[in-house]
């Protein structure tokens, strides 16, 4: 069959044209509600606290920053899971929710079921820290100590279930040793204050709150989570140098919205989080902070929940015991 070429030409710019009228999907009218389940001034608060100008000015709406903290996260994805997936709320999860929904049967949502996942944009591990002043000056030192009285020493995190508790409990399942979990509350400040009292051992804490206080010399840092080093602090060694070379523990950040989001939709904000986190100034800021930058794409984002939710599951025992 013989098609004619002007509607051959037609037919190849409207296909061109497709892409454009993707990326200028409508958001509904008024400010867009981004909402994470932290205390305000916690490492979620600060990043959506430093994307939020830009992505108003990228989608020309503007974005209200909602914590609602508690319950490990699990009051702010049971309201997002709830809500309607038109756009106007996305809510900034943590890898800390793989945990909740590996290790609680009696959640009100399922995670893969009930959010669409947009993109993964910051990556960040942990670090094994100390009192200043602690007689351990290695992570070595620490587990041989801990090998030889089981259950004596102490760790803290920033709650049962956290990935921080976690990121512990898999090394010691890997060590076959057994150390007593202090679990908290509200920041860093108790966990610091019992560390330097000498009534804690070590604290479990992510990066972006350790940094201060390793550089200014009131922590210090044994051993990193992440299978590397961290760029920010190359002399302290990583978990997988020498003690366990396996293990690998790095957490992340994430845009999601409540399942159903219009594919259109998702593919705005997506780029939108693209352009935000290129922009040097934020760039900066957030690696200044310890976090790897990467955007991921929504299938990436949704393999990693499933691949974490799946390694979480083995040590649900270590949640639900405590």
């Amino acid at each position: 069959m013989n098609i004619p070429r002007r509607t051959i030409l037609f037919s190849a710019a409207a296909t061109l044209a497709a892409p454009a009228v993707v990326r200028a999907q409508a958001l509904p009218a008024g400010p867009v509600r981004l909402i994470h389940g932290y205390d305000a001034g916690s490492n979620p608060d600060t990043i959506a606290r430093h994307l939020a100008p830009s992505l108003t000015e990228i989608v020309g709406a503007q974005i209200v920053i909602e914590p609602k903290p508690g319950a490990a996260e699990r009051l702010a994805a049971a309201q997002v899971a709830r809500l309607k997936p038109d756009g106007s709320v996305l809510y900034l999860m943590t890898g800390g929710q793989a945990v909740v929904s590996a290790t609680d049967k009696s959640l009100s949502y399922d995670l893969l079921r009930d959010f669409d996942f947009i993109a993964i944009v910051t990556r960040f591990p942990f670090v094994f820290t100390v009192a200043p002043d602690s007689r351990f000056t290695t992570m070595d030192a620490y587990l041989d100590e801990a090998r030889k009285q089981p259950g004596k020493l102490t760790y803290g995190t920033s709650g049962v279930g956290s990935t921080l508790h976690m990121a512990m409990e898999l090394l010691l399942s890997k060590l076959d040793i057994r150390m007593t979990h202090v679990p908290y509350k509200g920041g860093i400040g108790a966990p610091y204050n019992d560390l330097v009292g000498g009534r804690l051992d070590m604290h479990v804490v992510t990066f972006s709150n350790a940094q201060p206080l390793i550089k200014t010399e009131k922590l210090r840092a044994l051993a990193v989570t992440s299978r590397e080093r961290h760029p920010g602090f190359p002399d302290v060694p990583a978990i997988a140098e020498k003690i366990v070379p396996d293990y690998d523990v790095v957490s992340w950040l994430g845009f999601t919205a409540p399942a159903g989001l219009p594919p259109a939709i998702r593919d705005r904000w997506h780029a939108a989080f693209v352009q935000a986190m290129a922009q040097p100034a934020i760039k900066a800021k957030l690696e200044e902070l310890g976090n790897d930058t990467r955007v991921s794409t929504p299938a990436e984002f949704r393999a990693r929940v499933e691949a974490d939710m799946s390694r979480w599951r083995l040590l649900a025992h270590v949640v639900n015991q405590s």
